[in-house]
């Protein structure tokens, strides 16, 4: 029954990522991001190490799809703002698994929420000339 639920939550995912605009993409990485800290978290608790592993894994390359997604291109300076907010959370998931330690998760948490919770209440508008200026910007 479990590998049946996995399975359809995987297919929802993959759908969803299909028929997602770039938006909804970055907001599904973010909340997939805390989603898997929080399964890194829960897995240090409970000292299981494989499991424990693979949900930093997945979260730094989580983090790693975020880093590939900056458009450096229309705002430089929030672009890296960005990169260097992702290529710390990574070094503070490395530093979760080498000292099997939940306060950097604790600390990723409290840094990707806000942006999260921000990055869902963008106007419509606002995405649409985000869109826009992604487009122009690569020449589109």
């Amino acid at each position: 029954m479990r590998a049946n639920i996995r399975r359809y939550q995987q297919v929802s995912r993959e759908s969803g990522i299909a028929s997602a605009d770039n938006h909804q993409v970055i907001f599904m990485l973010l909340q997939g991001l805390l989603d898997s800290v929080a399964v890194a978290k829960g897995c240090i608790l409970r000292k299981d190490i494989e499991a424990r592993a693979k949900a930093i894994n997945k979260s730094i390359n989580i983090t790693s799809g975020l880093i590939d997604g900056i458009n450096h291109k229309v705002h430089p300076e929030i672009g890296e703002n960005f990169d260097a907010l992702y290529r710390y959370i990574q070094l503070r998931l490395n530093d979760a698994s080498l000292e099997q330690s939940v306060e950097p998760l604790d600390e990723i948490t409290t840094l990707v929420t806000p942006i999260k919770d921000a990055w869902i209440n963008i106007p419509q508008a606002e995405k649409e000339k985000a869109e826009a200026a992604r487009k122009q910007a690569s020449g589109a």
